[in-house]
């Protein structure tokens, strides 16, 4: 995104306060996990931006903050950077094994790489209720952020409201073979020593026929060194000293993940894997043509993932959940070529929906919601994959906008083991609670070792500046008018509520307090 680019689209959220514990997702305690919250009627993408960076999340349309030194399992807000992204070796052999099964069908059967096939790494394991769901609906209020944020108090305001409305094959799976054992019911007059002796097991050691067993290493060194003898071989040929070894080295060149992802396959390659992207927000006609076969691959996750009952898989309850978005699509010139703004990322097997990940293109990141895939595909390591090709996303986004340089993975709790092995994705930082300055994770590590809330930036003298407000300047809408919140007092003295203003300005931060407006019934 150009600088001095800006999203013209304005906001609009309704606070929830409640501070009532209820229970957590990770831990499974009853009254343990307490959070704000607030229903986004409508969220540009640069606010949205900004509220993440400030440890909101999104479920739908509700937007929740964890409150981290109450909750009990306290939720990191954790990045990752795209331009120095490393891969780590269990990565890397989840790329070969899709490549492998991909070319020719193999599943090679490995040790378990962690938890690769967790799924979802994007935040919760399960759908974030909101405590409250608004009963207005302002999704069509259309207002000129820039003209109602340069105005005055005292001067009036308009709004507009716009008028218009607002089967498959059966899946590889993972191929143990198994012997089938017949039985010929035929030679039932054997003697009882014929069959004993049928029985026996004799072991005669080592088959004398094979090549005895050498170690990879080995093979790995051989071919190494016969590939450098032919290219000294072909050097003599040209007339060149075989001597000059500097020539004859193979190149350390590191694999990119982009190498990775796009090694080529054999001419008549055993499976197609294709990946779109599809607006989900408003809905692009791919996204509602292929609606019933995402609900049905999200339900089936659901049920043999997460043990949901098919009742709370509902269609409505997964629009609500993953495909519902406050965020309004903007299209500038400068951004990327499908625009900003909610989409699935949607994967096809051999013409199969097999997974979706929920995605957020900011100005800044790619954020990840969600993701749900067929648990007959588990042995691909789905979960892991998925988040790789999203980093990718994010680095081919980067070339056209160089702004967009992380990769936000959700939630990242350390009390909880299970969700730990979003840190693996090299370099990571975590946003600081108090600071909201983003450390590297080993440093943080070492503090949520000792306790599970931590203060995670080492700057005693460092402060919130975002988090100090003039609680008059934050915007309000009241009555179908936009106003700031110290005309608001004055118009409306008996329903001024300070403490619940002050407190929801100093959540989501003076710069989108004095932009978002705050509905005021």
């Amino acid at each position: 995104m150009a600088e001095g680019d800006q999203d013209p689209s304005c906001s609009i959220v309704e606070y929830m306060r409640d501070h009532s514990g209820y229970k957590c997702g990770y831990c499974k305690s009853e009254n343990t996990n307490f959070s704000h919250g607030m229903w986004a009627h409508r969220l540009a993408v640069n606010h949205y931006q900004d509220l993440i960076d400030r440890g909101w999340r999104r479920s739908g349309k509700y937007c929740y903050k964890p409150i981290m030194d109450k909750t009990c399992c306290p939720m990191y807000t954790i990045k990752c950077d795209i331009l120095e992204f490393k891969l780590s070796k269990s990565q890397k052999k989840i790329l070969k094994r899709i490549h492998r099964y991909l070319s020719h069908g193999d599943v090679k059967e490995e040790r378990s790489l962690g938890n690769d096939n967790s799924g979802n790494i994007q935040g919760n394991p399960e759908y974030v209720k909101p405590r409250l769901e608004s009963t207005q609906d302002l999704s069509s209020v259309s207002l000129s952020a820039n003209a109602t944020n340069t105005r005055k108090n005292s001067e009036p305001y308009t709004l507009e409201t716009n008028d218009g409305s607002l089967n498959s094959k059966k899946a590889c799976v993972n191929p143990k073979m198994e012997k089938n054992v017949s039985c010929h019911k035929t030679n039932l007059e054997s003697s009882s020593q014929h069959s004993f002796q049928a029985k026996k097991v004799t072991s005669t050691g080592p088959d004398p026929n094979r090549p005895p067993c050498r170690k990879a290493k080995e093979v790995r060194r051989e071919r190494k060194e016969a590939k450098l003898a032919k290219i000294a071989q072909e050097a003599v040929t040209r007339g060149e000293s075989p001597m000059d070894t500097k020539k004859f080295k193979p190149s350390n060149t590191q694999k990119t993940l982009e190498d990775y992802i796009n090694e080529p396959l054999p001419e008549n390659p055993a499976h197609n894997l294709e990946v779109k992207l599809v607006r989900s927000q408003p809905s692009s006609a791919e996204f509602l043509q292929t609606f019933k076969m995402a609900h049905q691959l999200y339900e089936k996750y659901q049920v043999n993932i997460h043990g949901d009952t098919p009742s709370r898989c509902s269609e409505p309850q997964y629009k609500r959940f993953l495909c519902n978005s406050p965020l309004e699509g903007w299209h500038p010139h400068t951004g990327p070529q499908q625009g900003y703004g909610s989409f699935h990322h949607q994967y096809w097997l051999d013409g199969r929906l097999i997974a979706v990940g929920v995605l957020d293109i900011l100005p800044h990141c790619v954020s990840s919601v969600y993701l749900y895939y067929d648990p007959e595909f588990s042995f691909l390591s789905l979960g892991t994959y998925a988040s790789l090709r999203e980093i990718a996303l994010t680095r081919e986004l980067q070339r056209r906008v160089l702004s967009l340089k992380s990769y936000y993975m959700g939630f990242y709790i350390h009390s909880c083991p299970k969700m730990r092995y979003k840190g693996r994705y090299n370099p990571s930082f975590l946003l600081c609670p108090e600071t909201y300055d983003w450390i590297p994770i080993e440093s943080a590590v070492s503090k949520l070792d000792v306790a599970k809330y931590s203060r995670l930036n080492d700057d005693t003298s460092a402060i919130d500046e975002n988090g100090q407000l003039d609680i008059n300047e934050i915007q309000v809408l009241y009555e179908q008018e936009p106003m700031r919140y110290g005309r608001y007092r004055i118009l409306n003295a008996d329903g001024a509520d300070d403490d619940e203003v002050r407190e929801y300005g100093t959540l989501v931060g003076a710069k989108c307090a004095n932009s978002i407006y705050l509905y005021r019934s």
